[in-house]
């Protein structure tokens, strides 16, 4: 029984270091959709349990996002994600505490445009599989981009070091994001 599930876990973690970079912060995005939308569900349920168990992984993903980041990084964007990032860090727990849905449903639609703007530039760039743009995607009655997100996206399209070769091979080697 220990033997299978120590087999397991290091075939799990096998499985993930064979994951592209790229290709992981995009799984994270996607998990971390997945306990927002949990934590909405027991939040209108009043189901603390399920709405803390979810908010602390929403939470816990959001951190290691955060922590992708790399140090030397002064770009523009990578402020941006930082401010984002402590944002809804900052005010997740709250949620938890208050059952704000609106909060969670904000959180939940800025990681969207995030996780589409991700796969039409990283994903796209590393020859990774992609999924729609924001545009294309309605997010509940949000059927466009937030102004802040927009205004990152039309300059990944510019090539205004927000994707593109601005990425950088030394991105992908380190794990860290950099759009």
């Amino acid at each position: 029984m220990k033997t299978d599930k120590a087999r397991n876990a290091y075939q799990q973690t096998e499985a993930l270091s064979n994951i592209h970079p790229v290709k992981l912060i995009q799984l994270m995005y996607e998990r971390l959709l997945v306990h927002l939308e949990l934590a909405e569900k027991a939040m209108l349920k009043e189901d603390a349990k399920g709405r803390g168990e979810n908010l602390g992984r929403a939470i816990a993903l959001l951190t290691e996002l955060y922590a992708s980041i790399r140090d030397d990084d002064e770009s523009e964007a990578a402020g941006f994600l930082q401010g984002l990032y402590t944002s809804i860090l900052t005010e997740l727990p709250k949620a938890a505490i208050s059952n704000d849905v609106e909060v969670v449903r904000t959180a939940n639609r800025y990681i969207t445009q995030l996780k589409e703007i991700w796969a039409e530039t990283a994903m796209v760039e590393a020859g990774l599989e992609t999924t729609g743009d924001c545009e294309s995607r309605e997010v509940e009655s949000h059927k466009q981009c937030p102004p802040e997100v927009q205004a990152v996206k039309e300059k990944m399209a510019a090539g205004r070091g927000y994707g593109g070769r601005q990425y950088g091979q030394a991105a992908l080697a380190n794990l860290s994001v950099s759009i």
